[in-house]
């Protein structure tokens, strides 16, 4: 992340409370990619570790880092690079299983199969607390901002298959949202069954705590993980914010 020609490192050297403050001061902090040589530092030194690698990145639609990755795989590394089509926490799934997989001793193919085959069962929905960061971030457009905003229109933001960002639906209070995201877990677990799923949130323990509750009850185990949204997401999702990612078990 870049601010004022600063360069930060997303929840090493700046976290989302600090962007908070950055925008409301009316600096509008900026995403960068890595570095084609930092990433490519990075997987040389791990291919002289390991027999081969397993690269994940967010949606290619959303960042580069996915092509710099690509390009180390065709200089004859072991590489295989999977454009998960996701990002946040519905990417952080995907990581977790590939830990799991790698744990059970499958061949290197096996497990680039089965973690393709789960990033296109993810899916990922994220519960704007305010429309305003996202104007801000230009993700949604100027003119239907103000509208939403004048109407206290609260987004529910997602990824279609290609990795592009789609508004998915919209609420008009935080109880409303709720009750959409309920839905669509249900509906979920009725048509498809869910694998695993995790939460993420921005400074809202109290609606992530909520969630933790009533999903562990709806779908009959506690989240693989809960966790604080990133630098970079907070950037355009802003305060309150709480998303819900999971696997399901059949596409």
């Amino acid at each position: 992340m870049i601010v004022e020609d600063e360069v930060y490192l997303d929840k090493l050297t700046i976290k989302p409370n600090d962007v908070f403050k950055l925008i409301d001061d009316g600096i509008h902090p900026s995403s960068t990619q890595p570095e084609p040589i930092r990433v490519r530092t990075l997987l040389e030194d791990l291919v002289d570790k390991y027999d081969s690698l397993i690269v994940i990145t967010v949606s290619a639609k959303l960042s580069g880092t996915n092509k710099e990755a690509q390009a180390l795989s065709k200089e004859g590394y072991k590489i295989s690079v999977i454009d998960s089509c996701l990002n946040s926490g519905a990417q952080g799934l995907i990581v977790k299983k590939a830990a799991e997989l790698i744990n059970q001793d499958l061949t290197h193919e096996a497990i680039v199969e089965a973690l393709i085959d789960m990033s296109k069962r993810s899916k990922i929905y994220v519960c704007l607390n305010t429309l305003d960061y996202a104007v801000a971030g230009v993700r949604v457009p100027d003119t239907v901002g103000k509208i939403g905003k004048l109407l206290h229109m609260r987004p529910i933001m997602s990824l279609d298959e290609e990795g592009k960002g789609i508004a998915f639906g919209v609420g008009f209070s935080q109880k409303g949202m709720t009750k959409k995201i309920y839905k669509l877990v249900s509906k979920t677990l009725k048509d498809k069954g869910i694998m695993s799923y995790s939460i993420v949130h921005s400074n809202n323990d109290e609606l992530a705590s909520q969630y933790i509750k009533d999903l562990s009850v709806m779908v009959g185990k506690a989240p693989e993980f809960v966790s604080e949204i990133s630098s970079i997401v907070a950037m355009h999702s802003g305060p309150g914010c709480v998303a819900v990612s999971f696997i399901s078990e059949k596409r």
